[in-house]
């Protein structure tokens, strides 16, 4: 009941000030310095034959990990879509598949660079799946 009466004290403006936003949230020195030494690791990620090097050398590294197993998933995406490229009339769809294939390990080497997370959609969320 107290904390009931000191709320109904306080200000609307007092408890919106109160309050953190996302854009206000720093992540704590152990983690950036993770971030820090999985960055290289996590571009690899992205380019098709060296994705394997953040799943071996970076298992320890969650960030570099995560982005290792999307570049793996990627990487399964692009052979498919080069190997299925044979026929004419699925040129346009595999091609397509191509190309988003590389703008998302573009866009998931760009956000590794800022040390930020990126999930790709309908992949990411597979990616973080798997058991490796």
């Amino acid at each position: 009941m107290k904390d009931q009466d000191l709320t109904n004290n306080l200000d609307k403006d007092q408890i919106n000030d109160a309050e953190v936003g996302e854009e206000d949230y720093a992540p704590p020195k152990d983690e950036e310095a993770m971030i820090e030494e999985g960055k290289a690791a996590a571009i690899l990620g992205y380019v098709p034959f060296l994705c394997f090097i953040p799943l071996i050398k970076m298992r320890d590294n969650p960030f570099a990990f995560r982005h290792g197993k999307q570049g793996l998933f990627l990487f399964f995406v692009e052979v498919l879509a080069v190997f299925f490229m044979f026929d004419i009339i699925s040129n346009l769809f595999w091609g397509m598949l191509l190309i988003l294939s590389v703008g998302s390990a573009v866009a998931g080497i760009l956000y590794a660079i800022q040390g930020k997370e990126f999930t790709i959609p309908f992949i990411g969320d597979t990616a973080d799946k798997l058991k490796i």
